[in-house]
């Protein structure tokens, strides 16, 4: 009795096991086909969408007239042109006046740190001498200290132009140097002048002699014979 028991639970475990898989397949499919008609609707869409641009854009192209320029910042007229550059100009003015007042506050502000306001309320005779050298004694010392570091700051620039020539003698860069400007005229004058031989027509008839016979002679002297008298 147990025996037929068992197997009766087994086969009805195994019905149960395969009624679940049943299931879970038709679940399966049934997601497949909902996502496929997903995926088919979208593509439908997009499809739609894009020739209703397509539709969008001829349209637009009919209804422009031949000589209007597509709307834009290259379809701005002569007069917005302009405006748009005044308020560049305008913004661009505003920005530096306003980096130009901030590096003052920025030196106003290391100045303060540096220097102490000058308190002479109260000082006698003496105590203002005092300051005075004082003052003096820290402004010459600052005029040194300005003067050795334009001194070194003029040194380190003669020797970067030292250093700069010596790397360009080693490598072998050539300086190109300043070309005189010639007339384009003159060079090809004498480009014309000038024979095969490499002699200019002009030295070549400088180098003539003169046979002392004009060669409008014999026309001259008939013409003498032929006048009537």
């Amino acid at each position: 009795m147990s025996d037929e028991e068992s197997q009766q639970s087994s086969s009805e475990e195994s019905e149960e096991e395969s009624e679940e898989e049943t299931e879970k397949e038709k679940r399966e499919k049934e997601e497949e086909r909902r996502r496929r008609e997903e995926e088919v609707a979208q593509e439908r869409q997009r499809k739609l969408e894009e020739k209703k641009r397509k539709e969008a854009e001829e349209a637009s192209k009919k209804q422009r007239k031949p000589g209007q320029k597509r709307k834009g910042l290259g379809g701005l007229s002569k007069e917005k042109k302009r405006l748009l550059k005044q308020l560049i100009m305008q913004k661009a003015a505003d920005e530096m006046k306003a980096e130009m007042k901030r590096r003052q506050e920025e030196r106003e502000n290391f100045l303060r740190g540096k220097v102490e306001p000058l308190k002479l309320d109260g000082l006698g005779e003496n105590d203002l001498n005092a300051k005075v050298k004082q003052l003096y004694e820290r402004v010459r010392q600052l005029e040194g200290d300005k003067y050795d570091w334009e001194e070194k700051l003029r040194r380190q620039d003669f020797e970067i132009n030292e250093l700069t020539i010596k790397v360009n003698d080693v490598k072998g860069k050539f300086v190109k140097p300043v070309l005189k400007k010639v007339s384009k005229t003159e060079s090809h004058m004498a480009r014309f002048e000038k024979k095969e031989g490499g002699h200019s027509l002009s030295s070549f008839r400088s180098q003539l002699k003169s046979t002392g016979h004009s060669k409008y002679a014999l026309e001259e002297k008939d013409e003498v014979v032929n006048t009537p008298k």
